[in-house]
């Protein structure tokens, strides 16, 4: 029933990808691209070289996957690297990226395409970033006898729930594949829809978290006019928390003497009604780009600075984890050794969570929200002290990249 599905996807993949690139034509990540993704032009290939293809979907995958690709340069130079992406700007910072020579769209997902793609790279391995499983890809390869593996491996509960119903033809795709997963979750939900060869090697963006510029930092705080106020700052708020993370902001206030508030909206189309709760709330508000040093509460309407200001504020709450968001990358305050609050919801970070061990703090509304983190202003010494035990922990977790090498020489 299985291999009866499977052909079934095939043949119908086959006959909807020419009127799909027909109306797709004119998409910004298919512009230009409809004759590679059909099959009708292949990637060149220097004579005589081994290949590694890399797949990874978009500008996320391919910054993960950059440090592994670096580290595999440098252990393999032989190597000529491809990277596929399915999207226009994936395609742009992939072709950016140190030790990959050569970038291609990635082709439907349809046995002729597929295949003709296979027999031109011939590659030594193919590595799949996350959570690209495209069942005539992984058969067309498997094959060939070309291994392949899924680094920074990571399956959300939504995803598994909907994978878990195609668990029996989802096994006989992924049955021949290795699986690196970031944590013991995507492990687990890997293995249920049919995955064998699983083993968990870390999260790859450990050995990226960003050094902290000091002295930018302290630029910064000057521009800002903040002097040695106390800061409190939620970074990447999702629509729905602004008014909990406003409404701590205030009852901070009350314990907090001159506490400086910032927040920065994961999405800038929120900003006009932050500025309008800041406004009919009496709060002296102003934005980033229009500074005023008298101002308490700022409010990012830039873009590239989040993680400097995570490094200028005694307590930081992460967003997207209040309510059933996935949550978003708590790892940028911690480097800075800032104590760090989140809420319940961290479904997409639980790798992170693993690498620091429980050193941060949860919060399920406005209320615990202002209760931790003035605590965390009130006795800065000891809040700042355990700040510093959760980078330790963040820095002692490194070596990710280092691991896949070991288990992938196998491969290479």
């Amino acid at each position: 029933m299985a291999r009866l599905l499977i052909l079934l996807y095939g043949v119908l993949g086959s006959v909807a990808a020419w009127p799909a690139a027909f109306f797709l034509r004119k998409h910004p990540n298919f512009r230009g691209t409809l004759l590679e993704r059909l099959g009708l032009r292949l990637p060149d290939v220097p004579a005589g070289r081994k290949v590694l293809w890399v797949h990874a979907a978009s500008v996320g995958e391919v910054k993960a996957v950059s440090g592994l690709v670096r580290a595999i340069r440098e252990r393999r130079p032989e190597l000529y690297i491809c990277m596929s992406c399915m999207t226009a700007t994936g395609r742009k910072v992939a072709a950016e990226t140190a030790g990959v020579d050569a970038v291609f769209p990635f082709p439907f997902d349809m046995p002729c395409a597929m295949r003709r793609h296979a027999l031109r790279l011939m590659p030594e391995a193919v590595l799949v970033v996350e959570t690209e499983i495209w069942p005539v890809m992984l058969l067309s390869l498997q094959r060939l006898a070309v291994p392949v593996v899924f680094v920074n491996a990571r399956m959300s509960e939504r995803a598994h729930a909907r994978y878990l119903r195609l668990s029996r033809v989802l096994g006989s795709v992924l049955s021949g594949v290795k699986v690196l997963a970031m944590a013991e979750d995507d492990a687990r939900r890997f293995a249920g829809i049919g995955a064998r060869d699983v083993q968990v090697l870390g999260n790859l963006k450990l050995d990226q978290v960003a050094r902290g510029d000091e002295a930018r930092r302290d630029a910064l705080r000057g521009e800002l006019g903040i002097g040695d106020r106390p800061v409190f700052i939620a970074g990447s708020v999702r629509e729905g928390e602004e008014k909990p993370v406003v409404d701590a902001y205030l009852r901070m206030t009350t314990r907090i003497p001159g506490l400086y508030g910032i927040i920065a909206p994961r999405h800038p189309d929120r900003i006009p009604y932050i500025r309008d709760m800041a406004q009919g709330l009496g709060i002296k508000w102003t934005t980033r780009s229009r500074p005023d040093p008298g101002a308490d509460f700022l409010i990012v309407d830039t873009m590239g600075e989040l993680f400097t200001l995570y490094g200028l504020s005694d307590a930081a709450f992460v967003g997207g984890s209040l309510l059933d968001m996935g949550g978003q990358n708590i790892l940028e305050p911690v480097a800075w050794g800032v104590p760090t609050l989140h809420g319940p919801y961290m479904s997409n970070f639980t790798w992170a969570l693993e690498a620091l061990g429980g050193r941060t703090t949860v919060v399920r509304n406005a209320r615990e929200l202002a209760e931790a983190a003035a605590g965390m202003l009130t006795d800065r010494e000891a809040s700042r002290s355990a700040g510093m035990a959760a980078r330790e922990a963040l820095l002692s977790s490194g070596g990710v990249t280092l691991r896949y090498l070991d288990v992938l020489e196998a491969y290479l």
